[in-house]
């Protein structure tokens, strides 16, 4: 037993006949909250792995427990300890307590022999009353009193642990529950809370300015839609080798992260998909603008407005407006001058970490807690109403693309690129389909 070096006993034994000598080897926490990184390639890898103790290893693994008063609480470990005594066998306690009492551990075992070793069941006998993220380690101070004498272990310092709110919920599209850094920006954004009211207003506020605006920047670093080919599902969003900074997250990313924060502090939450309207290609979020009077583009149907042309672009806003070269076709032949612009498209609504989002979508994704839907991509909150909610987060219907052209250079240097140019109709003319998805 590596447990100290002889001189040190030797000199225990001057000092005084009896002697407790006692070290903690290992911890392992047995919370049944199992926590899961995502490591390149998508694999999905448990941590720490099965069988492996938190403490003791070399490496300092973390452990997911429910706050003190919180619901669905599991408070149990396991501390294997070694020592070596002479005249101080019985019944022993083993406590483990942080700096501050903040957190408190408990456990009985037997000391006897010279030397031994036992696997100690404990419990939490206090932890942290509201969310609390000790990721970066707490240290804790392992104490023995056994036969009238109460002595300092030596090892198991640092713990890396996190508290939520309640026991977490599963998550309902797949992925395994629950991701460890999801874990550590749930309990982050939400540390010092407690009641779920607290924790959904302390997390939907990392992705809403008081209600009424996307968070730009946002807390992760990502940027909303940073190109053409965001990353579009929690997963992807957490795998070291997708460089989410240069690609951006999407409204579908988005809400999941928002989801997967709710769900590990026990939130109930639901998964909305808004999809265009039939005949519709894609629907239009704020904040394009109509002009007050249209001109009508078609003859036979007034409620056509034409909205531009535009070039596609890997950058936000993501298409450039460029002129156009289509005119205006009445039951009198074509005009000869270009259509007008009814619909202008603006430079975009803030999004999550971005100033010039996209401003039109084929669907989108946003979540519904407690009867209110959050469209977490615009940090806006609504009624659980798809009409309301259309009424206050959308402009029109992308209705379908012409063929179109514009023109760059001058004179003999002059060329012709193509483009498309959009026909779209108000959001009043349709009403927007909503599917349910997944939820926990």
């Amino acid at each position: 037993m590596e447990l100290m070096e002889p001189i040190a006993i030797l000199m225990a034994m001057l000092k005084d006949p009896s002697y407790l000598l006692v070290k903690v080897k290992e911890i392992t926490f047995e919370s049944g909250i199992k926590l899961y990184e995502v490591q390149a390639g998508g694999a999905e890898v448990e941590t720490p792995p099965a069988g492996t103790p938190h403490w003791g290893t070399g490496k300092v693994y973390p452990a997911c427990y429910v706050r003190e008063g919180g619901s669905g609480e599991v408070k149990t470990l396991k501390v294997k300890v070694e020592w070596r005594q002479l005249n101080r066998s019985g019944s022993a306690k083993l406590t483990g307590k942080s700096p501050k009492g903040t957190i408190v551990i408990e456990g009985n075992f037997s000391v006897s022999g010279e030397r031994g070793e036992a696997e100690v069941s404990c419990e939490f006998k206090k932890r942290p009353t509201s969310v609390a993220n000790f990721g970066f380690g707490v240290t804790l101070t392992w104490t023995v009193q056994c036969a009238g004498e109460k002595v300092t272990a030596t090892g198991g310092n640092q713990a890396a642990l996190y508290f939520v709110d309640a026991k977490p919920l599963p998550v309902g599209w797949g992925y395994k529950k629950h991701y460890l850094k999801v874990v550590q920006w749930a309990t982050g954004w939400a540390s010092g809370r407690a009641g779920k009211d607290k924790v959904l207003a302390a997390i939907w506020s990392k992705f809403s300015k008081g209600g009424k605006a996307a968070r730009v920047p946002h807390v992760t670093g990502f940027s909303y839609w940073k190109t053409n080919d965001p990353v579009q599902d929690l997963k992807t969003l957490l795998r070291p080798d997708v460089d989410v900074l240069k690609k951006g997250w999407s409204c579908r990313a988005i809400a999941h992260l928002f989801m997967e924060c709710l769900a590990v502090h026990g939130i109930k939450c639901l998964e909305v998909i808004p999809v265009t309207a039939a005949s519709t290609e894609m629907f239009l979020v704020h904040n394009w603008k109509v002009r007050p009077k249209p001109i009508p583009n078609w003859d036979g149907t007034p409620d056509y407005y034409y909205a531009g042309s535009w070039i596609p672009s890997n950058y936000p806003p993501l298409s450039i407006a460029v002129s156009t070269s289509l005119t205006q076709h009445t039951t009198l032949g074509p005009t000869k001058s270009p259509l007008k612009i009814d619909m202008l498209k603006k430079s975009g609504v803030p999004g999550q970490g971005q100033p010039r989002a996209p401003l039109g979508f084929y669907n989108h994704w946003i979540v519904e807690v407690d009867g209110k839907l959050y469209d977490t991509s615009y940090g806006l909150k609504h009624a659980n109403d798809m009409v309301a909610y259309a009424k206050t987060s959308l402009a029109g219907w992308l209705l379908g693309l012409l063929d179109d052209e514009f023109t760059v250079g001058r004179g003999k240097a002059a060329a012709k690129r193509p483009s498309k140019a959009w026909y779209t109709m108000g959001i009043s003319s349709y009403t927007l389909q909503r599917n349910n998805g997944s939820s926990n």
